[in-house]
This record gives C-alpha cells, structure tokens and sequence, in this order.
C-alpha cells in the first residue's frame, strides 16, 4: 500500500485515466464498473476545465455494445 507521502496530484490524475480509460471489468486484479469510469471521467473532465458538464442539451450517453 502506498504511504501518503506518496501521494501527488500526478499519481491522482494517473489512477483517475487509468480507470477512465479501463475497459469495464478488466483493470488488472480489480474490477471497473461503468458508473466508475464515468466519474474518473467526470473528474479528468472538470480537472482539465472542460466545462461544467451543463448544457442545453443535457448529458447524452450512447451505449455502443
């Protein structure tokens, strides 16, 4: 287990992509669930300034499966 003096906002951003960008159930010994790589992704989202996540529209998902 990692100590927190380890803990450096690199190290966050790169466990938040790795979950992000997981496929659902395959990241190495732990399963990701959808609803977990829409939140790492919503988090990379707003880190990055890429908006509020509020449009007119709404949020649309599209299930490509």
């Amino acid at each position: 287990m990692p100590c927190v003096c380890d803990l450096t906002p690199d190290r966050v951003l790169g466990e938040l992509a790795a979950i992000a960008f997981a496929a659902p159930g395959e990241d190495g010994t732990l399963p990701v669930k959808v609803a977990d790589k829409l939140r790492a992704l919503e988090m990379l989202y707003r880190h990055l300034g890429m908006g509020d996540g509020q449009t007119a529209e709404g949020v649309v998902i599209v299930d490509e499966s």
